[in-house]
């Protein structure tokens, strides 16, 4: 197959950009495989050619405008592709992508999404706004895709409530779950001053949908307790005065943005994952903890449950008490704990990068012969 993979931006440090790079260089042992996005901030193999879907390589206002202006050209170079497979792109890319199908109909035109946060999570309202218009958007595009594949069954019940579409595949995210074992953690440990102590570990963006500050108020009914707060966000400073506010400096640690090769170390010396997200299509930190043989604590909302299957407790959502009781139960219960490490460590093989990027590989082989 000539597949043009097209996404928006890839990062390092990015769990949806690490599985979309190990895909495409899985993809492209046995095909010729394209690589578009408005910015590629990291290694990619020599096997994968990389584009940029305008000269520079950067999202932005004026990238954006400057691929609009090229709509034609760039319609052109994708329809001679056999396949297109479109990661969660930026919005302005599905008018060339389409474009390119009416230039060439033999196309086939994959959806790939991850998901989208509703506006409803979001403050402002220029947020609100723009993802309102992605929703749109993307939701126009996959009802005139060939194939949609989403991360899971969450997903997939919110995309069938938006259009009319039976055949939408679940296929769940995968990640290298061996860089998470065999941790030296000594050293976090002593720095962190984290002997005796309850570790809850937080890993994601530090923003007002995430609810980070459910977390750390909860802290105030949780003694002998430590939250590390990994990540970050424009939340950052708002939620560092929360935590001096609460006199809880010593009990809320904000280690900041961590790097692929320290994260599991951070994981290594915690007990639990906890969150308070108010959307999450799928939440890779759940199974982060998982291959650390950690398990969670989430709330009853969105894919949450489903990740963690039964290897985590799900609170009520918004309900500070019960969020405090399940803390409690797993923090007083070496019982419980145990078992739910046995179960997250089985659980993480669920979530094999080697195994999830395989079924992508066969999905798109099967899609190719129909």
């Amino acid at each position: 197959m000539n597949i043009a993979f097209a996404a928006n931006r890839l990062t390092k440090y990015d769990a949806a950009s690490n599985y979309s790079v190990a895909v495409v260089e899985k993809l492209s042992r046995k095909n010729k495989v394209d690589l578009y996005a408005f910015s590629i901030e990291r290694e990619i193999s020599q096997d994968v050619k990389p584009y940029n879907y305008t000269r520079k390589n950067a999202h932005n206002l004026w990238s954006v405008l400057s691929a609009i202006l090229k709509i034609h050209s760039l319609s052109k170079r994708f329809s001679k592709y056999d396949m297109v497979v479109v990661a969660s792109p930026d919005v302005t890319i599905l008018p060339i992508i389409h474009l390119a199908k009416l230039f060439n109909p033999h196309i086939k035109l994959v959806w790939d999404f991850h998901g989208l946060t509703p506006p409803q999570f979001f403050d402002s309202y220029r947020e609100k706004f723009l993802m309102w218009i992605r929703q749109i958007a993307f939701f126009w595009s996959m009802k005139r895709s060939d194939y949609i594949k989403v991360d899971s069954d969450h997903i997939k019940k919110e995309v069938e409530s938006k259009i009319d579409r039976r055949d939408i595949k679940t296929l769940y995210i995968g990640i290298n779950t061996d860089r998470f074992k065999n941790i030296n953690i000594k050293n976090i440990k002593e720095i962190l001053r984290l002997e005796g102590r309850f570790v809850m570990i937080y890993v994601g963006r530090l923003a007002a949908s995430k609810m980070i500050d459910f977390l750390i108020k909860a802290m105030q009914d949780l003694d002998g307790t430590v939250l590390l707060v990994a990540g970050d966000g424009e939340e950052r400073e708002s939620l560092k005065n929360l935590a001096h506010s609460l006199n809880l400096e010593d009990e809320v640690i904000f280690i900041g943005r961590v790097s692929d090769y320290d994260l599991p170390k951070y994981y290594s010396v915690s007990d639990v994952f906890v969150t308070a997200s108010l959307h999450e299509g799928f939440c890779v930190p759940i199974i982060e903890s998982f291959a650390s043989g950690k398990p969670v604590i989430v709330p009853d909302r969105a894919a949450m449950p489903e990740i963690a299957g039964e290897a985590g407790l799900v609170y009520e959502p918004g309900s500070i008490n019960d969020f405090v009781s399940k803390v409690q139960m797993l923090k007083n219960d070496s019982n419980l704990r145990e078992q739910l490490s046995r179960k997250a460590s089985d659980r993480s093989g669920k979530f094999d990068l080697e195994k999830s990027v395989k079924t992508y590989e066969e999905f798109l082989e099967n899609l190719n012969r129909s």
